[in-house]
C-alpha cells in the first residue's frame, strides 16, 4: 500500500509532551481540572456506557441552544474541533478548492483541507492577530473557505467585532468563513467579536466552540458548530452517526449549567495573566497581549532547548518551533503556584541556554 502521492510530505500533529512527574502547561489545559458538576454526571451516567449515544446530542443541543441564543437546528456536535474541522472539509471541498488561514496558527486547518485534497494558502499575523484584510484580499474563485483563530493559537492575538463585520461583508456568500473560538470564553476584551450576533446576517459564517478549554474536558472530546440550518445539514451528512460518546455528552451539558466553575477559571487566568506579563516585563522579554489561556513569549533562544531545560526542571512548556517560530515558547497559565514553577524553571533556562545571535 501506498500513502496518498498528495499526503506524503505531511506530517502527523504533534500534541504538547508529556513527562512523568512534571507539571503540563504545553497543551491550554484547565489547570483547575474539570467542572465538579461534569464528574458527577460522568459517574452518574458510567452505567449507561453498554447502550449507544444519541447520535443528535439531543439534550446537549437543547442546552447550547438555550445558552448561545440560537435555533438547536443551528448546532451540530463533533469529536473535538478536530473533527468538525474534518466534516466542514469533507462537506465543502473539491481537489484543487483552496482555503486561506494565517501562517502562524493552529496546523489542523492545514490538516483538514489537505486530507480532503485541497490546497492551503496563508497570510502572515499582524501583531499575533489575523490581518483581516489581508486575508480578503487573498480570496480568489477557488477559494472555499477562510479559517479565522481568534483569539489565535499560538499568539493569543483576536480580531476585532467591527473588523470581523466589516470583513464579512466583503467575503464573496460563496466562500465559508470558518471563526475558531476554542479560547473565546477567555476573552475579555470590550471589543472583542460578538459571533452570534454575526450569524443571522451572515449565513457563510461557521463559528466552532470546544469543551476541551474553559470547562476542562479535553479527554472526552466534545467540540461543536454553530452555523446556518442549511449548513449544518451539509455537515451532518458527513458525519460519522455516534460521533460524541454519552460520557461526554452528559459532562457537556452539566459543565454548561457550573457558573461557578466558569468564573473561577476566568479569574484564575485572569491573574494569572497579569503575573506572567510582570514576569516577562522584568525579564525583557518579548511577548504578545493575549485574550486566551495561554501567553507566547520571544525567548530569543532555541525553544527546543529551552523546552528540554524548563523539563528538566519539571515543566513541560509548547516550543513554537512547529508553528515556524523557533526561538519563542507558549505557556499555559496556570493557578499561582504553577505559575511559580513554570516561571523558576524558566528562569534556570534562560541562564542556561545561549542567546540565537
Amino acid at each position: 500500500m501506498e500513502l496518498r502521492e498528495d499526503l506524503r510530505d505531511m506530517k502527523p500533529y504533534a500534541p504538547g509532551k508529556k513527562k512523568s512527574g512534571a507539571l503540563k502547561l504545553s497543551s491550554n489545559e484547565n489547570p483547575l481540572g474539570p467542572s465538579p458538576l461534569a464528574l458527577e454526571a460522568l459517574v452518574a451516567a458510567a452505567a449507561t456506557v453498554h447502550t449507544y449515544p444519541d447520535g443528535a446530542a439531543t439534550a446537549l443541543r437543547e442546552a447550547l441552544s438555550v445558552q448561545l441564543g440560537v435555533p438547536e437546528d443551528q448546532i451540530l456536535l463533533g469529536n473535538g474541533s478536530d473533527e468538525v474541522l474534518t466534516l466542514i472539509a469533507g462537506a465543502y471541498l473539491r481537489p484543487g478548492d483552496n482555503s486561506i488561514t494565517a501562517n502562524v496558527t493552529f496546523s489542523e486547518y492545514t490538516f483538514a483541507v489537505r486530507l480532503f485534497g485541497g490546497v492551503p494558502r496563508y497570510v502572515p499575523l499582524k501583531d499575533g492577530a489575523f490581518d483581516l484584510e489581508a486575508l480578503a484580499n487573498a480570496i480568489d474563485d477557488r477559494t472555499r473557505m477562510v479559517f479565522v483563530c481568534s483569539p489565535n493559537n499560538p499568539t493569543g492575538g483576536y480580531v476585532t467585532h467591527k473588523n470581523l463585520e466589516s470583513f464579512l461583508r466583503r467575503v464573496p456568500a460563496s466562500v465559508l468563513v470558518v471563526l475558531d473560538e476554542a479560547y473565546a470564553q477567555y476573552a475579555e476584551a470590550a471589543d472583542f467579536h460578538q459571533s452570534m450576533q454575526l450569524l443571522g446576517r451572515y449565513p457563510n459564517l461557521l463559528v466552532m466552540r470546544t469543551f476541551s478549554k474553559i470547562y476542562g474536558l479535553a479527554a472526552l472530546r466534545v467540540g461543536y458548530a454553530v452555523a446556518s440550518p442549511e449548513i449544518i445539514r451539509h455537515l451532518a451528512v458527513v458525519k460519522q452517526p455516534f460521533n460524541v460518546g454519552t460520557l461526554g455528552q452528559v459532562a457537556a451539558k452539566a459543565a454548561l449549567g457550573d457558573t461557578a466553575f466558569y468564573e473561577r477559571s476566568r479569574q484564575v487566568n485572569r491573574e494569572g495573566l497579569v503575573f506572567w506579563q510582570q514576569a516577562f516585563t522584568r525579564l525583557g522579554l518579548f511577548f504578545y497581549p493575549t485574550q486566551a489561556n495561554f501567553i507566547a513569549v520571544h525567548v530569543r533562544r532555541d525553544s527546543q532547548a529551552v523546552f528540554a531545560a524548563m523539563a528538566d526542571a519539571g515543566v513541560t512548556i509548547r516550543p513554537l518551533t512547529s508553528f515556524g517560530l523557533s526561538d519563542w515558547i507558549r505557556i499555559t497559565i496556570g493557578t499561582r503556584e504553577q505559575n511559580e514553577l513554570c516561571l523558576k524553571a524558566l528562569e534556570g533556562a534562560l541562564d542556561t541556554v545561549p542567546f540565537i545571535r
